[in-house]
């Protein structure tokens, strides 16, 4: 058991920083405009959150999100701790993807830099649904891969992922079409029709 934990340190020590670092002076930002705006759509009943991204340029997911979040509080702290939890989730995904794809040793690096990354620290923040987006399409591309590994040998919840991720994704953002595209771009260049 020790051994493991020792084996884990890394990794351990780079998810207390980021969250350390994430946590960090949390309370001292001011609600910007777009922040204001999520809490006014997200005070309202699900009827009119979707009748108010109509009207918006963004679907409704994460205003459903901070909706139910807001149930437990509604303090600035507390509403921005779920997108630190959603980074650190993207975290966890992120580590994991490169890992499969290139090792422990680019994994810790990897997750260093997204770790201390300033847009992504920015959005740990922040109150819009860019840290969920981000989750979303590092679990779209992590599931893709694995598919993609396995040769056409894949358990089906691996494909379920790949489809209920994208379409999270686009009830999260509208844009999430460009990133969601280049497991399939790099299908097409490799000519792996199967």
């Amino acid at each position: 058991m020790i051994q493991k934990v020792r084996a884990a340190a890394p990794e351990m020590m780079l998810f207390l920083a980021a969250l350390a670092i994430r946590l960090a002076a949390i309370g001292s930002r001011s609600l910007a405009y777009d922040d204001a705006f999520s809490i006014f759509l997200a005070k309202r009943s699900l009827a009119e959150i979707v009748n108010g991204t109509a009207a918006d340029t963004m679907p409704p997911l994460y205003y459903f999100l901070l909706h139910g979040w807001m149930k437990v509080g509604d303090g600035v702290i507390w509403l921005r701790l779920m997108s630190v939890l959603v980074s650190l989730a993207t975290m966890v995904v992120f580590y994991w993807f490169v890992q499969r794809l290139a090792g422990r040793k680019a994994a810790l690096w990897a997750g260093l830099f997204l770790a201390i990354s300033p847009i992504h620290l920015y959005h740990a923040q922040d109150l819009r649904m860019y840290s969920l987006l981000t989750l979303l399409v590092c679990v779209h591309w992590a599931a893709a891969y694995k598919t993609i590994q396995a040769d056409g040998k894949v358990r089906w919840y691996w494909w379920a992922l790949i489809w209920a991720s994208a379409a999270l994704a686009f009830y999260t953002h509208n844009l999430a079409g460009f990133s969601l595209i280049a497991p399939s771009v790099y299908l097409v260049v490799q000519r792996k029709w199967r």
